[in-house]
């Protein structure tokens, strides 16, 4: 790992709140994260993106299964994805560092129809060479503003490039095919995303996706790893989770806001998915001390396990 661009990281997070969405930058989808302790479990709904760990450990479970990041180690999410992630190695001397890049799906859908023929190539977990170069030369730019303003679409369309030739390739490539499954189910995705607090309506998540009832299902299933009602779900548990910790409004009327009409329900769900009852959640918000609550986090924007 290069060590300019960890000093780099680590510089300008320094003295920076320790957000779950990390330091914004002047790169639009830029984001670079410091941590200087272990965190507990962060519930996120995660768009395309590339994340790459400098320093410490993270680790990251979706549908699909679980994996470790650490230094060197670089994660690419190529979907909409509810992911529970947690730094297990931080401190306030070596703190976690790791920057995280959004996909841009309109330069996705250039590269892929002006280099159609382009192919992936094999590569393993860990950080392929280009790409974290690439990510290098784009933070290392934040300090030249003048530069940064004429270099940067041109790193940021390289950096793309890399991404469709390493291990994920073809599923990137997918998010740039306007018939592709995965862009038929992104537009499902935004409803259920926009809509969580009203009932499913599966016939008109299956028309948006121009699928079958069936089709969308085993399609949105592959892609998400969960099916559209459990999706839902923790759209509705992630949210509530948010209200709890930023709002004064009762559990009742939070429960009811997310989309549940049985608090009994809501209680059950919110405590199987993070391990504790509203209720306590709840108490800890409006103890005088707020130092007791515990720090997992949630939220529905287009977040990154960072």
């Amino acid at each position: 790992m290069a060590n300019d661009l960890r000093e780099a990281v680590e510089r300008r997070t320094e003295g920076q709140s320790e957000a779950t969405t990390g330091v914004v930058t002047p790169v639009r989808g830029l984001y670079l994260v410091r941590r200087t302790s272990p965190s507990e479990l962060e519930h996120t709904v995660v768009q395309p993106m590339v994340c790459l760990v400098l320093q410490g450990c993270k680790r990251v479970s979706t549908g699909s299964g679980s994996a470790s990041y650490a230094a060197g180690d670089t994660m690419i999410v190529t979907g909409n994805v509810p992911t529970v992630s947690r730094i297990t190695k931080a401190s306030v001397t070596n703190p976690y560092l790791a920057l995280a890049f959004d996909l841009d799906l309109s330069v996705i859908k250039d590269l892929v129809t002006h280099a159609p023929e382009v192919h992936s190539r094999p590569s393993g977990k860990g950080t392929h060479d280009e790409l974290r170069d690439a990510l290098r030369r784009l933070v290392l730019l934040l300090d030249r503003p003048e530069s940064l303003a004429v270099l940067k679409n041109g790193l940021i369309r390289e950096i793309h490039h890399w991404m469709l030739l390493g291990q994920q390739g073809p599923a990137i490539r997918h998010l740039g095919l306007p018939d592709s499954n995965a862009r038929r189910i992104a537009k499902a995705v935004k409803i259920l995303r926009a809509n969580y607090a009203k009932p499913v309506q599966i016939e008109r998540l299956a028309a948006a996706a121009s699928m079958s009832r069936s089709g969308f299902h085993q399609h949105f299933r592959a892609i998400t790893s969960l099916t559209p009602l459990q999706f839902q779900k923790q759209l509705r548990l992630i949210e509530a989770r948010r209200l709890i910790v930023s709002s004064g409004k009762i559990l009742s009327q939070i429960a009811f806001e997310v989309g549940y009409e049985s608090a009994s329900q809501f209680s059950r769900e919110y405590t199987r998915m993070y391990g504790r009852t509203p209720t306590r959640d709840k108490r800890a918000t409006t103890s005088a001390d707020q130092r007791s609550f515990p720090s997992t986090r949630s939220t529905i924007t287009p977040d990154c396990p960072r």
